[in-house]
């Protein structure tokens, strides 16, 4: 958390505008995987298609498929220096939060229930920021496309592994810090009561 309290005191602002970025060595890890991968199946395709049953004898294997991987893995290195990771892909304001890539127009804390984890028990955790149930359908829409239909329902899904020097837990206090102090509707000012609101252990299995 030191380092989200260096990003709001360099703000001068208890409550500043945050930005936040892709991790780069996240991506050049996955560009490697895919290219060991992609190398890996096109071996087993000539194997099966020149070689037949009796297959490649190992040395030969090994002839193919390194420099395979070799030149594949040097070709989704440079493919991914080349790439725009420089341009936030999340941000926390005061006003909400924004996701320029997949969600352009800003998500009042207004229009959210509540803030939790998500993901299944031994997997990496993402953040699910559940929704009130009063969203427009076009909204709504726009939420599933941001979280890539990785959402239940009426919430956006934020994936902190992506994310550059910033911790799930960290980003998680953080963004229910900002919603404890600007989500409050006008209903919730005056006293009224509240619509009830469904629980993240209802889909997801992870209590609060």
């Amino acid at each position: 958390m030191a380092w989200v309290e260096q990003m709001i005191d360099s703000a001068s602002s208890e409550y500043a505008e945050l930005n936040f970025f892709h991790s780069v060595s996240v991506f050049y890890v996955l560009a490697v995987a895919c290219s060991i991968t992609l190398s890996y199946c096109l071996v087993q395709l000539v194997e099966i298609v020149f070689a037949g049953q009796e297959g490649l004898a190992p040395l030969t294997r090994a002839v193919i498929l390194i420099p395979l991987v070799v030149g594949s893995s040097s070709f989704a290195i440079f493919c991914t220096s080349r790439m725009n990771l420089q341009k936030a892909v999340l941000i926390i304001s005061p006003n909400g939060i924004r996701m320029p890539a997949t969600m352009p127009q800003l998500l009042p804390w207004t229009s959210v229930s509540q803030i939790t984890l998500f993901g299944e028990y031994g997997s990496l955790k993402n953040i699910a920021v559940i929704l009130r149930d009063n969203l427009d359908p076009e909204t709504s829409s726009r939420l599933t496309k941001a979280s890539h239909g990785r959402s239940g329902p009426q919430s956006l899904v934020i994936s902190p592994a992506l994310l550059r020097n910033i911790k799930t837990d960290d980003l998680l206090a953080l963004m229910k810090r900002y919603h404890k102090k600007f989500g409050r509707t006008p209903d919730e000012d005056s006293g009224a009561p509240s619509k009830p609101t469904f629980h993240s252990s209802a889909w997801t299995g992870i209590e609060e």
